[in-house]
């Protein structure tokens, strides 16, 4: 699912898309002329496994997510305040919500999981 960064005005712009049993539903909306706000909400149930034991398990989730997008290349020294892993990058004019759900799920997976944490 992409999203025009042209179609993202100052009132949110609701969006959901679902993917190998998680959800990332929320808004976008327009922080100033290149930088806008994903506010969200990361929900459902991930197969992981345990790094202890080696057996997969199932995790489920509910967390919020707060992220900011860069329409094209992200100036650090002129953007106080935002923390620089908090904001994407994206290039070809539009918003990628799959990319971003994906990313969030490998960063999931490519973490610490003990069963039964």
């Amino acid at each position: 699912m992409k999203i025009a960064f042209k179609k993202i005005t100052s009132s949110p712009k609701p969006f959901s898309l679902e993917s190998e049993g998680l959800e990332l539903s929320g808004s976008l909306v327009r922080v100033d002329s290149q930088i806008f706000k994903l506010e969200g909400k990361l929900s459902g149930s991930l197969e992981l496994i345990c790094n202890r034991s080696g057996e997969a398990f199932v995790k489920h989730f509910s967390e919020s997510l707060v992220l900011y997008i860069s329409n094209g290349l992200w100036d650090t020294q002129s953007q106080s305040g935002l923390d620089s892993l908090d904001v994407i990058e994206f290039f070809d004019g539009f918003i990628d919500i799959e990319y971003i759900l994906q990313s969030e799920i490998e960063s999931i997976k490519m973490d610490y999981h003990i069963k039964g944490e």
